[in-house]
C-alpha cells in the first residue's frame, strides 16, 4: 500500500548526507562542553538568528519550557494564544514544571495577537492575580494553519511587552518556514524577542533536536535548567552534525513544501464537507474543518488511514495535514484522489 504521511513534518527522514555526517561527526562530552560538532552547531545557529548564544536541546517542548522557567518564577503569569502549543500540546508542563499561570487570549484568523487585548491581560500590581512577566507567541502559528507573523507585528508585540517590563519568548518551531514564505532573512523575525526556540526536526529534516537562543546570560541559565530536566546529553555531535546540514542546505527548499500545501488546500476546498480558510495557508500546514451528515472529521481521517493517507484529527471537526520534504506533488494528487473516493463513493 502506498503511504502518504501528512500527520506532521516531524516524520521527515534524515537525508543521505546527514547519515554520512552522523557517522563522521567529531564528538566529545557535551556535558563538559567538549563536543566540537555541537559547539560549532550552536555557534552557527546563534549567528543565523542574530542571537548571542544558543543551546542544543532534545526537543522543542523542552526548549520552550526551559525558556519559561528561566524568564519567570513559580506563581507568576504569562500571556499566550489559547491554542498555543505551550498551552495545548505539552502535557501541562507550563503548570507542572514551571508553576506558571497562563492568561489565554484569542488570536485572530491569521493567528496574530491583538495588542489592545494583550494590554488588558497584563497584571502587574493586582495582588489577587499572578504577576504577568512573560509573553509567548508562535511564528508560524500551528493551529491557525501555519500562518506567519511579520517583522512589523513582531516589533509591536515586543514594544507593548517592554512597555510593561515583560520578557518575550518566541516559539519559532517553524520560524524558517515563516522567513521563506515572507522572503526575508530569518533574523528579521527573531530580533525583537528575548529568546527563541526553533526545531531542526520538522521541515529542516534532522532526526532529533531544537535550538534555544538568547543572550549569554540567558543561555548560561538555560543550560542549568536543561540539566535539571534531564536534557544534558553526551556525544551530541552525532545529532548536531545533522543540524548543521539543516541550516546550511534545508532552508530554501521549504518553499516547495509551501507550494504543495497550497495545492493540497485548494484541492480539498473543492470537495464537499471541507472548509478551509485559504488565506491562512501561508506555509506547509493545512488546517481544515470537515463535516458531512454521514461522516465527521475523525471518521474521515480513520478511513483515509486505512487507505494509506495519514492525517490528524484534533477533535470531531478539526483536522490537519502538513507537507514536508518526503511529500511530493504526486503524493498530493494521490491524497486528493483518495479523499474524493471516500466522499464520492
Amino acid at each position: 500500500m502506498r503511504i502518504v504521511d501528512l500527520r506532521s513534518d516531524t516524520v521527515t527522514k534524515p537525508t543521505t548526507k546527514m547519515l554520512h555526517a552522523m557517522n563522521d561527526a567529531e564528538t566529545g562530552d557535551d556535558g563538559f562542553g567538549e563536543d566540537i560538532t555541537t559547539n560549532r552547531f550552536e555557534k552557527i545557529a546563534a549567528e543565523k538568528i542574530g542571537k548571542e548564544k544558543a543551546l542544543f536541546v532534545p526537543s522543542g517542548v523542552m526548549g520552550n519550557v526551559i525558556a519559561i522557567m528561566v524568564h519567570t518564577k513559580p506563581g507568576e503569569g504569562l500571556i499566550c494564544d489559547k491554542n498555543a502549543h505551550i498551552n495545548t500540546m505539552v502535557s501541562g508542563n507550563t503548570a507542572a514544571l514551571a508553576g506558571i499561570t497562563t492568561s489565554q487570549i484569542d488570536a485572530d484568523e491569521s493567528g496574530n495577537l491583538d495588542i489592545k487585548e494583550i494590554e488588558t491581560h497584563i497584571k502587574l500590581d493586582e495582588i489577587i492575580c499572578p504577576k504577568t512577566t512573560l509573553l509567548v507567541y508562535e511564528n508560524t502559528n500551528n493551529l491557525a494553519g501555519g500562518t506567519i507573523v511579520t517583522p512589523e507585528k513582531s516589533y509591536e508585540l515586543y514594544k507593548i511587552s517592554k512597555k510593561y517590563g515583560l520578557r518575550v519568548h518566541l516559539d519559532g518551531a517553524r520560524i524558517f518556514n515563516s522567513a521563506v514564505a515572507q522572503r526575508i532573512d530569518v533574523a528579521e523575525l527573531t530580533k525583537d524577542c528575548d529568546s527563541i526556540m526553533f526545531c531542526i526536526s520538522k521541515g529542516l529534516a534532522s532526526p532529533v533536536g531544537s535550538i534555544l537562543a538568547g543572550t549569554k546570560e540567558f543561555i548560561n541559565e538555560a543550560r542549568r535548567v536543561r540539566k535539571m530536566l534531564g536534557g544534558g546529553m553526551r556525544q551530541t555531535g552525532i545529532l548536531a552534525s545533522c543540524g548543521i546540514i539543516s541550516l546550511e542546505e534545508m532552508v530554501d527548499r521549504l518553499a516547495e513544501d509551501h507550494d504543495n500545501a497550497r495545492f493540497l488546500a485548494e484541492g480539498l476546498a473543492t470537495i464537499d464537507g471541507f472548509h478551509i480558510k485559504l488565506e491562512t495557508v501561508n506555509t506547509n500546514i493545512v488546517c481544515f474543518t470537515f463535516h458531512l451528515p454521514r461522516l465527521n472529521c475523525r471518521e474521515l481521517v480513520e478511513t483515509m488511514g486505512k487507505k494509506g493517507v495519514k492525517a490528524i484529527c484534533f477533535n470531531k471537526n478539526l483536522g490537519r495535514m502538513v507537507t514536508h520534504k518526503d511529500i511530493n506533488r504526486s503524493d498530493i494528487i494521490y491524497t486528493l484522489e483518495v479523499v474524493k473516493k471516500i466522499i464520492y463513493p
